[in-house]
């Protein structure tokens, strides 16, 4: 029950009743499924016994905690009971997948699950593209500053109303094809990732989104580097990132330091860094970018620092950085039975979404997404599955604490090295 509840929680974040039927809105149909969710996840993680998997899950009530924080450090209290409840929901979300994904099978449901949620939303937005039915929910017409018109951009429902977030979850959902491969079976493969992926691929082009094309590079590389090495893998990467320009990836707008709204988004990431610089320790208070900026950081590390501060920042990326780590070590596993070879393509499946979804995140404000925590959560599973016969994939805190800091300093250095190579 714990599972089959989580998994309509995960759903209804994409597939909102108040978004596809807004005359559901007032229902709340999401918070009455996900409190019993929650309350039948205590169960399972109880007869589970010793499920937790540290650090990451004292990380993440960490961040929580700075959340909070952040802006009880400048005495907004009311606003800090709302930050309590609004990102709770998000560690609500993190905490069920990581209690009730405890499983090969449960993590390839999930992934399917999500997979399937954004391969019907893509196919719903290239019908409204193409023949303009749900047009006014599912395709985007945007004015260039010089008054001239883009081409419409597909969009999906609720929190993917925008083109470039609805790229980033279809970008996801192409990554969480790889759990449904399967070798030497063609028939399975065309039916259950081929045709998918040419679907997914093609919404994702027409979102009209430059980040995707980012998205898509790191999506070949991460599935390729492993057999072809690293030297190989960037050329062909580089290949491909050529083609996708070519082929007007991105509406054919330019990618440049110099185009209008790149330019929109550095001045962002400048107040972003002005914030650390006042309010070093807490940040500017969750939600409060905004208020000292007109638009939001297009970065969801800006987002992060800039509204958390170091401390915060600190947690966030630690969450990131023993995952990516305890990851790394499966990726070097070897693969001596049948169950190693199906457990790696479950370990490429997850990395390769994670790192699409955080480099794609380095020009969207994605801190809070959900998306990313049950993509860390997904990641934290396998890193527990095989915590006890491979004990390398549990990174130390005296490993992981010196790398998280000196991430922290290298993304602020490299915002502030982008900032100035633009003159800003």
């Amino acid at each position: 029950m714990a599972f089959f509840l989580t998994l309509v929680s995960v759903a209804l974040c994409y597939y909102s009743p108040a978004d596809v039927v807004p005359t559901l809105a007032p229902y709340h149909i999401q918070q009455y499924i996900l409190v019993p969710a929650l309350l039948s996840s205590v169960g399972v993680f109880l007869m589970r016994r010793g499920g937790l998997q540290a650090p990451q899950w004292v990380l993440m009530i960490g961040f929580w905690f700075a959340v909070v924080m952040s802006l009880i450090a400048r005495y907004l209290l009311r606003a800090s009971l709302s930050a309590f409840m609004d990102f709770g929901l998000v560690v609500c979300f993190y905490f069920l997948v990581s209690i009730n994904a405890f499983s090969l099978t449960r993590i390839g449901i999930f992934c399917r699950v999500i997979a399937l949620c954004m391969l019907s939303m893509a196919i719903l937005g290239i019908v409204a593209y193409h023949t303009g039915y749900l047009e006014e929910k599912l395709v985007m017409r945007q004015m260039d500053i010089d008054g001239s018109l883009f081409s419409p951009r597909i969009r999906g429902y609720g929190i993917l109303n925008d083109p470039n977030d609805f790229a980033q979850l279809l970008l996801v959902a192409l990554a969480f094809l790889g759990v449904s491969w399967r070798t030497h079976n063609l028939i399975v493969n065309v039916i259950a990732v081929f045709v998918p992926a040419i679907i997914l691929i093609y919404a994702i082009y027409l979102t009209g989104s430059r980040g995707a094309i980012f998205g898509l590079v790191v999506i070949a590389f991460v599935t390729i580097s492993r057999r072809l090495g690293k030297l190989l893998s960037i050329f062909l990467a580089a290949m491909l990132f050529a083609v996708l320009i070519g082929a007007q990836f991105g509406g054919g707008r330019e990618i440049s330091l110099h185009e209008s709204s790149t330019a929109g988004r550095l001045v962002a990431w400048g107040s972003g860094i002005s914030d650390i610089k006042h309010y070093p320790v807490f940040g500017v208070g969750y939600g409060q970018f905004t208020v000292y900026n007109d638009q939001t950081a297009h970065n969801s590390f800006v987002l992060c620092f800039a509204e958390s501060g170091l401390f915060g920042y600190f947690f966030w990326l630690a969450m990131i950085v023993t995952t990516v780590l305890g990851l790394e070590a499966l990726a070097r596993m070897p693969r001596k039975t049948a169950e190693d070879i199906v457990f790696a393509r479950y370990v490429i499946t997850i990395r390769t979404a994670l790192y699409t979804f955080l480099a794609t995140s380095w020009f969207l404000s994605r801190t809070y997404n959900p998306m990313l925590y049950i993509l860390l959560a997904l990641a934290g599973v396998l890193i527990y599955l095989r915590r006890s016969s491979f004990p390398a994939v549990s990174a130390p805190m005296i490993r992981w604490v010196p790398v998280t800091v000196v991430a922290q300093a290298t993304s602020i250095v490299a915002v502030y090295i982008t900032l100035r190579l633009r003159g800003l």
